[in-house]
């Protein structure tokens, strides 16, 4: 139980809807909030192993991804992935640090 909650912490607002294949993937939602680095990216440039974008919700609308999407703030993503690239896309979608920015 303490793994999970120690999991669920580490990918902010990132949510595991689903465990599959004992763990060794999860299907995750997470929302990209504004200034998330990973906005006006597109698929085919993420270059994360392990990852595969099943949709985006975008203004109420299902999407089907294609290597020419790109991400936009607000889109809520759904992906199956693995651990390590549920926290590389964590980081890509994470709130941008406001303390880190003022100081810049």
């Amino acid at each position: 139980m303490s793994r999970l909650i120690e999991e669920e912490m580490s990918m902010g607002d990132m949510m595991t809807l689903l465990k599959l294949r004992r763990g060794n993937y999860s299907l995750v939602e997470e929302k990209i909030p504004e200034g998330a680095s990973g906005i006006g990216l597109a698929i085919k440039d993420l270059n994360i192993e392990g990852v595969v974008i099943a949709a985006i919700i975008r203004h109420g609308e299902v999407i089907v991804p294609r290597g020419v999407t790109v991400f936009e703030a607000g889109d809520e993503v759904l992906a199956v992935t693995n651990p390590e690239g549920s926290r590389k896309l964590a980081e890509l979608f994470r709130r941008p640090n406001l303390a880190g920015a003022l100081r810049s």
